[in-house]
């Protein structure tokens, strides 16, 4: 069984660009969801920072994901938008008792 591979993105958008970003993850992510080994795509919000949180089937098929067209034509919609370049950390899950609360 392969590990999964939770990833979390921070966007920081430039100032009055928020409804923006919140719409190109509308038009984009119904794809995402879609793709092979997709098991969590979602975004949420504190004030001025966007944080994605996605759970990938394993490392392998995140950097698939990273390879589609589709995923360069949500980073090019999103560039323009943003005041800082986006934050990526991919981490492996960590199981710290029960395996229902513990992991994402």
């Amino acid at each position: 069984m392969p590990t999964p591979l939770i990833v979390i993105v921070r966007l920081r958008p430039r100032a009055g660009a928020e409804d923006e970003l919140l719409d190109v993850f509308r038009r984009f992510s119904p794809g995402v969801f879609l793709e092979r080994g997709c098991e969590k795509f979602a975004l949420h919000r504190d004030d001025d920072v966007f944080m994605v949180v996605e759970r990938w089937e394993s490392r392998e098929i995140w950097e698939e994901h990273l390879a589609q067209p589709e995923n360069a034509r949500l980073n090019a919609a999103l560039a323009p938008l943003l005041a800082h370049p986006a934050d990526v950390w991919d981490l492996l899950p960590l199981e710290i008792g029960d395996p229902e609360k513990s992991l994402i």
